[in-house]
């Protein structure tokens, strides 16, 4: 790791609108290809992430008592 690599510093406790404010930085600093190209894989893969995110959270509340 170089030392002109950006760092960005993540916590556990992020909540959703720490979270979104983080991406949207890491967003505004890619450059527009890289841009294009994380668009084009959130499209694509997107959708089948969103449905594991969900099924693994159902699990989940299933097994808490």
């Amino acid at each position: 790791m170089g030392r002109d690599m950006a760092r960005v510093k993540l916590s556990r406790r992020l909540g959703p609108v720490g979270t979104a404010l983080t991406l949207w930085d890491l967003w505004r600093r890619l450059p527009k290809r890289q841009r294009k190209w994380v668009a084009s894989q959130a499209r694509k893969h997107g959708p089948r992430l969103a449905k594991q995110a969900v099924a693994a959270q159902r699990a989940r509340r299933r097994r808490r008592p």
